[in-house]
């Protein structure tokens, strides 16, 4: 009997942890596409793919001619390669970095609406030369998944997941006994959160790595990749540093109540 009970444990142990790392997986997407950090992603792709610094200076030149030409209440930026519409005073009046912040602004939040087709519709002949089978074109390929459709869909996945976890969890904690449930609980933290971590550092030495072959582009989007990785890196090595604390401390009490368990019975046999 006692061995159908610890089978029973390590079995059900192995699947919350599976649930759990699909859970931390998901709250980690969810979290880079969220509007804060995946408007703050997209605003610097934005001045990376448009190179906005160097033409800038053609950019306020052709707007003061598009105010003087006009009295339309709005302004669409010239030359711009993803809409961008100021109100007349903005146009007047936002020169320099006022300007370059607004421009990246409207067009982070119109990439994180309506995602990659955002790119083509001030132009439908315009294209961006990517190429896919690439470091820099699977981070583009990436920046697409950034949007507000995709973090909706994020959120209730992760709910599901959640409600799944705490099921699992329980089931597990009534077979457990109450000195096992933090070991167990440690463990399957740090089994659903080490690998995720480990894959994160690889995925950021992978883009530190890359040779962006002098594209100024490429190594823009490396770069962006580097800083990106942060976000997952810190995460699961807090999730990992936790499941190991929680281990350390199930360690010292089932090291205190081994003095007080009859030689030959196991943690596993004490009383739930």
């Amino acid at each position: 009997m006692n061995i159908l009970r610890t089978a029973t444990v390590w079995v059900a142990a192995f699947i919350l942890a599976l649930f759990l790392a699909a859970f931390f997986l998901t709250l980690t997407a969810f979290q880079l596409t969220s509007d804060d950090t995946g408007q703050r992603i997209l605003r610097r792709s934005v001045a990376i793919s448009t190179d906005i610094d160097t033409v800038l200076p053609a950019i306020e030149t052709d707007l003061a001619a598009a105010i003087a030409e006009g009295d339309s209440a709005t302004v669409t930026v010239p030359g711009f390669p993803i809409p961008v519409e100021l109100t007349r005073e903005e146009a007047a009046t936002l020169r320099g970095p006022g300007l370059r912040e607004r421009i990246l602004d409207v067009a982070a939040q119109r990439l994180y609406d309506d995602g990659g087709s955002a790119w083509a519709a001030g132009d439908l002949d315009a294209k961006r030369d990517v190429e896919r089978v690439s470091t820099a074109g699977a981070i583009d390929y990436g920046l697409g998944f950034i949007r507000n459709s995709t973090n909706t869909v994020l959120l209730i996945v992760a709910v599901l997941l959640a409600i799944i976890v705490v099921v699992l969890a329980g089931v597990l904690l009534l077979i457990l006994p109450w000195d096992m449930r933090i070991l167990i609980a440690g463990g399957v933290t740090v089994f659903a959160a080490l690998p995720s971590l480990a894959g994160a550092v690889a995925l950021r030495f992978v883009f530190r790595t890359a040779d962006g072959e002098g594209d100024t582009f490429v190594e823009g989007m490396l770069d962006l990749g580097v800083d990106a990785m942060w976000v997952p890196i810190r995460g699961f090595l807090v999730l990992s540093l936790f499941g190991v604390a929680l281990i350390l401390v199930a360690t010292l009490l089932l090291w205190w109540t081994s003095r007080l368990t009859p030689p030959g019975q196991s943690a596993l046999d004490t009383p739930a």
